[in-house]
C-alpha cells in the first residue's frame, strides 16, 4: 500500500481492508510510520513514534474490535497509557511515565486500535497555540507559516496531513474544535461526562474538559463516540446515553430542526468575513433541507464570564500541577515551567475557595441563559473561530521570556476562541465541521451546539453537510500524498 492509497481511507475503511485480508495490521502500521516520517519534519507534530508497535501492532494482540488494526496517534495530554511517556509539553514532567491507562485508552485499545505514537501539545494545554519548550512550535499543514491552534494542534496537524485517519484530542475551551477548524477537520466536544476523563480524576478542568478526537469523516467520529462514550465505574455522575448509537443515527435524516445562528461574538470582537461566510453557506444548505433557520443567540455578560473563566482555568491548572507534584516528588520550580504557565499557576494558588465558588456562580448564570435559549431552539450555529489560522509571526507566544500577567495571558489564549469556549462552560455538545475555505484556501469551520446528549442530531447535520458541502478531498500543501 502506498501513501496516496493509504491516506484516501478513513479509519473504518482501513479496518475493512484488514478484515477482508487485503492488508495486514503490520503492513498498515509500517505505512503509518512512513507517513509520519514524510510530513513530521515540516510540521513538528509528533513527539514520539512507538517503534515496537510498528513491527508488533497492538503489542502483538490485535483485538477483534470495530477498528481492529487501524493506526492512531495519541495526544500527549489527557490520554494516559501505562508504561508510555506522558510529558504534557513541560520540562517539569519531562520523562514522566504513566502508571495506568485512562478509561478512554482502555476502550480504544479494546476496539483494536493501534496507538503508534504521541502528538505535541503546549504545556499542560494552557495555550491556544501548540508550542512548548520541550517540543518547539507545531505548524499548520495548510500553511506552515500559520498556527494549527491548540492545545490539540499536533493531533490535528497529523490527521489533516494524512499521516493517520484520526487522533485523540481534548477540549477545555476549544482545544479540539479550534485546531480541527484551522486544519480542516471534524472536531467534537462531547456532552459533559459522556466520555469519561478518569480514573485519575472525576472531572477534567472542573467539568470544562471533554476528551475525544479529530477525524476526517463523520462516520469515523460517530464510531469513535460509540467506542468511547459511557460512564466508568466510580464516575461522579452518569449522563443520559444517546437514544441510538451515533453510527446508527447518521444513517437517518434528522427531524426538521429549529436552528439559530449568529455571526456576532459575545465579546464584541469582529468576526472575519471568511468565517461569517462559512456560517451563511451552511445555513443556506440547511434551509434547503427544510430546517427552520433564524438569527438569534443567548445573551449574557461576556466580561463577567471571562473573569470567571480566568479563575476557573487558573485554579484548575494549579490544582493539576500540585497533583503531579505528589507523583514527581517535588513542587515545580519557576525554571521548570514556562513563564506563562508559572504566572497562571501562581494566580491559581492565590485564589480562595470563595473566589472559586463565586466563579462557579457566574458560570451558572451563563448556563441558565443558554438553557433558556435551548428551550426554543434545537441547535445554535456559529463560526468556530473568529479568524482562519493566524500567522505564527502575528501570534502571541506561550513561552515568552518576560514576566506574564495571568489574566492578560488568558485573553491571548482565547483570542480566536470566543465562540467555542461557551460549550465547555455549559457542558453542551459542540461539533465543528470544515464546510468552507477562505479566499486564500485556508479551512473555515462552522460550529454547531446542541442540547445535552444530542450528539446524534449534530452528527446527522454533519453527515448531511458532508455530502452537500464535501470537504474530504481537500488536501493541504503538506500531505503524505504530495
Amino acid at each position: 500500500m502506498n501513501l496516496h492509497e493509504y491516506s484516501s481511507f478513513d479509519a473504518i475503511g482501513l479496518a475493512e481492508l484488514i478484515r477482508k485480508g487485503e492488508v495486514s495490521p503490520q503492513e498498515l502500521s509500517r505505512v503509518a510510520a512512513e507517513a509520519i516520517a514524510a510530513v513530521n519534519p515540516r510540521l513538528n507534530a509528533v513527539n514520539e513514534v512507538y517503534e515496537d508497535r510498528i513491527e508488533t501492532p497492538c503489542d502483538g494482540d490485535v483485538p477483534d474490535g470495530p477498528l481492529a488494526g487501524a493506526p492512531m496517534l495519541n495526544k500527549d495530554l489527557s490520554f494516559a497509557e501505562a508504561g508510555r511517556r506522558q510529558e504534557m509539553g513541560s520540562v517539569f514532567t519531562k520523562g514522566y511515565v504513566s502508571a495506568a491507562n485512562s478509561t478512554t485508552v482502555d476502550r480504544l485499545k479494546a476496539a483494536g486500535i493501534n496507538i503508534v505514537g504521541r502528538t505535541t501539545t503546549p504545556e499542560f494545554g494552557n495555550s491556544g497555540l501548540t508550542d512548548s519548550v520541550i517540543s518547539g512550535t507545531t505548524r499548520n499543514p495548510w500553511d506552515t507559516d500559520r498556527t494549527c491552534g491548540g492545545s490539540s494542534g499536533g493531533s490535528a496537524a497529523m490527521v489533516a496531513a494524512g499521516a493517520v485517519p484520526f487522533a485523540t484530542a481534548s477540549d477545555g475551551g476549544g482545544s479540539t474544535r479550534t485546531p480541527a477548524s484551522l486544519c480542516g477537520l471534524i472536531g467534537l466536544k462531547p456532552t459533559r461526562g459522556l466520555v469519561p476523563v478518569g480514573p485519575g480524576r472525576g472531572e477534567g478542568g472542573g467539568g470544562l474538559v471533554g476528551p475525544f478526537a479529530v477525524t476526517r469523516t463523520i462516520r469515523d467520529s460517530a464510531l469513535l463516540l460509540d467506542i468511547m462514550a459511557g460512564p466508568a465505574s466510580g464516575d461522579p455522575y452518569e449522563v443520559r446515553p444517546l437514544a441510538v448509537s451515533a453510527s446508527d443515527a447518521i444513517r437517518r435524516d434528522p427531524p426538521k430542526l429549529r436552528i439559530a445562528f449568529t455571526e456576532e461574538n459575545w465579546s464584541g470582537v469582529q468576526t472575519s468575513d471568511a468565517c461569517r461566510q462559512g456560517v451563511r453557506l451552511a445555513m443556506e444548505q440547511l434551509s434547503d433541507a427544510g430546517h427552520h433557520i433564524e438569527e438569534a443567540a443567548p445573551v449574557f455578560d461576556w466580561d463577567a464570564f471571562f473573569g470567571d473563566t480566568v479563575t476557573i482555568m487558573c485554579g484548575n491548572l494549579a490544582t493539576g500541577i500540585d497533583g503531579l507534584s505528589t507523583v514527581i516528588g517535588h513542587a515545580p520550580k519557576e525554571h521548570e515551567l514556562q513563564s506563562s504557565t508559572w504566572a497562571c499557576y501562581r494566580h491559581g494558588k492565590s485564589l480562595s475557595a470563595v473566589d472559586f465558588q463565586k466563579a462557579l456562580g457566574g458560570f451558572n448564570t451563563v448556563c441558565r441563559a443558554f438553557g433558556r435559549f435551548f428551550e426554543t431552539y434545537d441547535v445554535l450555529a456559529t463560526p468556530t473561530t473568529i479568524n482562519p489560522a493566524p500567522l505564527l509571526a502575528d501570534s502571541y507566544s506561550s513561552n515568552p521570556s518576560d514576566p506574564v500577567d495571568a489574566a492578560g495571558y488568558q485573553r491571548n489564549v482565547y483570542s480566536n476562541d470566543h465562540f467555542v469556549c461557551m460549550a465547555n462552560t455549559t457542558g453542551q455538545p459542540s461539533l465543528t465541521l470544515p464546510v468552507h475555505q477562505s479566499g486564500d484556501g485556508l479551512p473555515i469551520g462552522v460550529q454547531f451546539l446542541g442540547r445535552f446528549s444530542s450528539e446524534d442530531t449534530l452528527f446527522q447535520i454533519g453527515r448531511y453537510l458532508e455530502q452537500a458541502m464535501p470537504w474530504r478531498d481537500r488536501r493541504p500543501g503538506v500531505h503524505v500524498a504530495s
